[in-house]
């Protein structure tokens, strides 16, 4: 049975709910299978931790290259390199969009307004990613990272996060460190967006011991997102 949690946020008092995915940094999949996750109501489940890292937990839905709208999108870093081989992901309802390597699974759910998608890189790098879009004009950079740090320690995980630096007026990037309850640690990187009324949270991370063979491609991952909002 796919497990979900509810993510009460004293930030933004949103709920949110995330299936089939642990967001433990210590992931590593690599099925290639099936087609672009599309987003799809649920309804709220009790909440559970999710943070067991049995494989069933874990997107399985391979991710396919997605068209880049026209026009212009605020980039996170406008100088980005990107790998021929990797594709893009693109969010219509949310308005956001960046790359990944090919081979990339994931999955993503609407709920009250929240969208949430979690995926996970092919091995061996087997970087875990989540994207937490939603609306709220009251929120600042620093509102969002605490975001992150929520969604985290919702999992089970102690969570140390650095300080945002910022990369624009619309990006900050901050480092994080975590530990979850069986003494695993993690370690990544956390992009906050804001654009208008349009918030966006990217997580993305690995095993502690894998971080500095990943961040790279991290780093390209984060330093591809992009805002196509605006309202």
């Amino acid at each position: 049975m796919k497990k979900k949690i509810i993510l009460t946020l004293s930030v933004a008092t949103l709920g949110i709910v995330i299936g089939g995915c642990s967001a433990s940094f210590s992931t590593n999949s690599g099925d290639t299978s099936a087609a672009k996750p599309t987003n799809t109501a649920a309804s709220p489940a009790a909440n559970k931790s999710a943070n067991s890292g049995s494989t069933s937990d874990k997107p399985k839905t391979a991710l396919k290259d997605s068209k880049k709208p026209e026009g212009n999108a605020k980039s996170a870093k406008k100088d980005n390199p990107i790998p021929d081989n990797w594709i893009y992901v693109y969010d219509e309802a949310k308005g956001y969009g960046f790359y990944v390597p090919e081979g990339t699974v994931g999955e993503s759910e609407t709920v009250d307004g929240v969208d949430t998608f979690l995926a996970e890189t092919p091995a061996p790098s087997g970087v875990a990613i989540v994207v937490i879009a939603f609306n709220d004009k009251t929120m600042t950079k620093d509102d969002l990272l605490n975001v992150a740090v929520k969604f985290l320690e919702e999992m089970g995980e102690t969570v140390t996060p650095g300080k945002l630096i910022g990369e624009s007026d619309e990006y900050a990037v901050a480092e994080v460190t975590t530990a979850s309850k069986d003494g695993t640690k993690g370690k990544g990187k956390i992009l906050v967006g804001m654009d208008v009324s349009d918030n966006y949270v990217m997580i993305l991370g690995t095993e502690e011991a894998k971080f500095a063979a990943n961040e790279k491609i991290i780093d390209e991952i984060w330093g591809s997102f992009e805002m196509w909002s605006g309202e």
